[in-house]
């Protein structure tokens, strides 16, 4: 009798294939997006983590705008809860014969080391090391030769302008392989860096401190780490402002008592400037009396001829000496007016003497592309928590209709099995045996593809712009066995439960055929006008789609739930597609923004705003202050960057940026009463019109904005108010330091030639491109884009099985009805629509609450899933609605085309009289 038995377990397995497969393909496509998302944003992070590590990567920096001293070095490693420090210099240049600026780091030892690719690092003061992203344009041995802005070999701050090539490196400082940071060389914007040996700077004062503290745990990215670095760091920030304003009034004062000292020796030197004066006066006078008495004398004939010549040349020379010492007392004179001169000035500039900053950095701030990378790695995070929990939920709905049904179907058998002697355990191995193959099949497979397969594609493409390599992805214990244990629950509760169930009544009772379900009247039946009109066939279909109430909801919400998917993901890809065009071709219509040293000579202010102004090409210029602020929205641990803009005028703004209410499309104006902000920002600080938002500058100080006004934006953090209200909040005036140009010709070719021809003049900082924030959201968008499209395949998968499932229970548990109608004399056609006509009426109705479920579904995700930086448009195009429903229906008629072939070699006589 075993024998007996595992044969016909065998046969169920033979006879129902497809069915088997089904069920194991649905399971599978759940776990696929469900361990293929919960894995990928931790495994990002570890293998980011692992790759900081052993890169010793800093936990903090610190820069300064000016030499780091030794007593600063001193203070600085006694700060609170500092185990390591290292200084280090920097310098930016520009590579030879390029556009390309470079970055020039001194070698490190101990912290935010650089790792050979290949070749070593430098020796001595004529070596580099270049990027590892350089392999494929440079070569070891070659000679890289740099220039200064004015395309010239010589470089402040560097003792050599060529450099021998001796490795390959990686840096955890340089994580991106484009849009590496700003820079004052080339056209602003850092294309690649270079490690060369501290003997290489002229300076001795470094400029960096790169530190790692004794009191922080747990990896990167987790709260536990990233909450303490940043309480480390504000409480240093706090110490290195009172020190950088000690420092600031110690070199004012250092330099006021030279000037003082210098003065002093000026005055003594004016003191006998004006004796020698005094004495040349009285000199001059005696010449003259001695002169008009010899004339006098001459006149008379008092004086013999001998002595009046002796006594006319003695007047002479004198005369001579006389006017020697005039030119003399005059070149005297005019040196100590130039000193003075120099000393005006030299107490001009000390007023404008910048203020000294040592400003401090957690891994986020000083680094974007450590910030960017756990970012994406959140993202992916966002959608495995929703996009796994509706295939599931679809996935299980329709494996619990389908086991439970099969149930149903072994009714007569498991009255004969019980009948010669089967125990109820030996009735229920099929479905114990089924179920947990198919749930095991379907795991496994899952498991292996969303462990290795999915994580690996959407690193792949979400992470193409990093340089992170060695992507890890060992098997999720938790996340598999939970996958497991899901689906053993689906494929083995239902069918034992429906079994159980049966076997309380007698053998007999289930040999016998299950008594179909009384007809009754549906509800449109009520309404004469309409159902007199309908057709024999659309009568049946009707009172089929009430007769089968649970299968109708299962075929609705299965397609409903596919549906929404394939709408989100659609309408995510388009979402964040548009932000871009919408952001640069809408919003922001400025190119450019040079920021030059408002802390420079007047002269080098005035050459570079009359260079600026006539620049070739310049559609519009504006004068503006420019200035990069943060500020940490409550509850974040992250500071956001803003970019403060303060127009010198008002007039015609709306020609570089267009500030418009994002709900009601209103045009926004700049105010006395206060400034207007971005609409992101103001989400992430919950803010509204009327509150005040916590500003903080580079050199610590924080102020308080009121804001008047929210304007739509989509990609980075801006803050815009007039000069006016600046006054007001920073109770100081603004100090003009950049020109806002938009060009003629936007293409990023001219707006490279512009930047560059800006950062060649003697007072330029840097060039912004609109461009930069253009690149990086590309990149975060062309990661996501990728992962749609994934999502997009496994739910148009996920809907094509969903329907062939349901549709061969329909065909399955109707065989005898199909059967008849055959008998009946209808024909072929006629056959396959009895059942078609119902799933395709329930696809469609599926594909209409799918609409809705798609909306509201791509609605919540758009509010979570940008970035921190990002805004995404939330409108869906009518291309994403019938895409999707296109889409599901096609999939339904390839499956009723699968399932005409089925009914078509139906042996009508067997199947009727298998009851008998």
């Amino acid at each position: 009798m075993k024998s007996i038995l595992r044969k016909n377990i065998f046969r169920e397995f033979r006879f129902s294939f497809a069915r088997f497969i089904s069920i194991a393909t649905l399971l599978g496509l759940g776990v696929f997006v469900l361990i293929g998302l919960k894995v990928t944003g931790p495994d990002m992070r570890t293998t980011g983590n692992d790759y900081y590590t052993a890169h010793k990567m800093a936990d903090a920096v610190i820069n300064s705008n000016t030499g780091i001293t030794k007593a600063d070095q001193a203070y600085m490693r006694q700060l609170p809860h500092v185990k390591k420090m290292e200084f280090g210099t920097s310098k930016d240049a520009i590579i030879k014969g390029t556009n390309d600026s470079i970055r020039l780091n001194s070698k490190t030892d101990n912290l935010s080391i650089s790792q050979t690719i290949s070749g070593r690092l430098p020796k001595t003061k004529n070596e580099i090391a270049l990027s590892s992203n350089e392999r494929s344009r440079y070569k070891i041995g070659e000679t890289l030769r740099l220039v200064n802005n004015q395309n010239q070999p010589r470089i402040s701050g560097l003792k050599n302008a060529s450099y021998k090539i001796v490795g390959f490196v990686t840096s955890s400082d340089y994580l991106m392989k484009e849009n590496l940071g700003a820079t004052s060389a080339g056209t602003g914007q850092l294309s690649t860096f270079g490690v060369v040996v501290k003997d290489a700077f002229t300076s001795t004062q470094p400029t960096i401190a790169r530190l790692s503290y004794n009191n922080v745990h747990g990896k990167s990215y987790t709260d536990k780490y990233e909450k303490q670095v940043q309480s480390n760091v504000d409480d240093t920030e706090k110490r290195l402002n009172n020190r950088a304003e000690d420092r600031r009034h110690q070199l004012r004062s250092t330099a006021l008592k030279k000037i003082e000292n210098k003065e002093k020796e000026l005055a003594t030197q004016q003191t006998k400037l004006n004796q020698r004066k005094k004495q040349l006066s009285a000199a001059s006078k005696r010449l003259k009396s001695s002169k008009d008495q010899l004339s006098r004398a001459q006149s008379t004939g008092r004086i013999p001829v001998g002595q009046l010549s002796a006594q006319q040349k003695q007047l002479t020379t004198q005369t001579a000496q006389l006017k020697a010492g005039h030119k003399q007392l005059s070149i005297s004179q005019n040196k100590i007016n130039r000193a003075r001169q120099i000393m005006i000035d030299q107490r001009q500039a000390i007023n404008r003497f910048p203020a000294i900053t040592y400003q401090i950095q957690s891994r986020n701030d000083y680094n974007a592309g450590y910030n960017q990378f756990g970012e994406k790695a959140k993202r992916i995070d966002v959608l495995s928590n929703t996009f796994p929990i509706i295939f599931f939920a679809v996935a299980i709905l329709v494996s619990l209709t389908t086991m439970s049904r099969m149930a149903e179907e072994k009714r007569q058998e498991i009255g004969t099995q019980r009948a010669l002697g089967y125990t109820k355990f030996d009735t229920m191995k099929v479905f114990l045996i089924y179920g947990t193959l198919a749930g095991l099949l379907g795991s496994i497979i899952g498991a292996w593809l969303g462990t290795g397969l999915l994580p690996r594609k959407i690193f792949d493409a979400y992470a193409a712009n990093f340089v992170i390599p060695n992507f890890q992805t060992p098997p999720s214990a938790f996340w598999i066995g939970i996958s497991i244990l899901i689906s053993l629950i689906c494929t083995i509760t239902p069918a034992v439960w429906v079994t159980s169930k049966m076997l309380k009544d007698q053998p007999a009772t289930l040999m016998l055929p299950k008594p179909p379900k009384s007809g009754s009247k549906v509800l449109l039946e009520h309404v004469p006008f309409i159902w007199r009109h309908l057709s024999f066939n659309y009568k049946v279909t009707v009172r089929n789609l009430a007769r089968y109430k649970g299968r109708m909801f299962m075929t609705i919400f299965g397609v409903l739930g596919c549906t929404a998917l394939l709408i989100t993901g659609f309408g995510i890809r388009d979402s964040l597609n548009g932000i871009v065009n919408t952001q640069y071709q809408n919003i922001i219509h400025y190119d450019v923004i040079g920021i030059f040293n408002s802390h420079a000579s007047q002269t080098k202010q005035n050459d570079y705003k009359k260079a600026a102004n006539n620049l070739s090409g310049v559609k519009h210029e504006a004068t503006v202050y420019y200035e990069s602020v943060t500020s940490r929205p409550k509850g974040m641990i992250n500071n956001q960057s803003i970019s403060m803009i303060v127009p010198k005028s008002d007039h015609n703004f709306d020609k570089f940026v267009t500030l418009k209410n994002p709900n009601t499309g209103n045009t926004l104006k700049l105010s006395d009463k206060g400034a207007i902000i971005t609409r992101k920002m103001a989400t992430l600080s919950h803010l509204k019109v009327g509150d005040k938002l916590t500003i903080k500058e580079t050199n610590g100080e924080k102020h308080q904005v009121k804001i008047a006004g929210i304007t739509e934006m989509y990609a980075g953090h801006s803050l815009y108010m007039n000069a006016t209200y600046y006054h007001k909040a920073f109770d100081k005036r603004a100090t003009y330091n950049a020109k806002m140009l938009m060009l003629k010709d936007r293409s990023s070719k001219n707006i490279d030639r512009v930047s560059r021809q800006l950062t060649r003049l003697d007072a330029s900082v840097t060039a912004v491109q609109s461009d930069d924030a253009k690149a990086t959201i590309n990149h975060i968008l062309a990661g996501l884009n990728h992962l749609v499209l994934i999502i997009i395949g496994a739910a148009s998968l996920l809907a094509f099985v969903v329907l062939f499932t349901l549709t061969n229970i329909n065909v399955s548990e109707r065989i005898r009805e199909l059967s008849t109608i055959k008998v009946l004399g209808f024909y072929p056609m006629e056959v396959v629509m009895y059942v078609y006509r119902e799933t395709f009426i329930l696809s469609l109705a599926g594909v209409l609450a799918g609409f809705v479920g798609g909306a509201w579904l791509h609605n919540y995700i758009m509010q979570t899933l940008p970035p921190e930086t990002a805004m995404a448009d939330m409108t869906l195009l009518w291309t994403n609605f019938t895409t999707s429903g296109v889409m599901t229906l096609l999939f339904s008629m390839i499956v009723m085309a699968i399932m005409a072939y089925k009914i078509q070699r139906v042996d009508m006589l067997g199947t009727l009289k298998s009851v008998d």
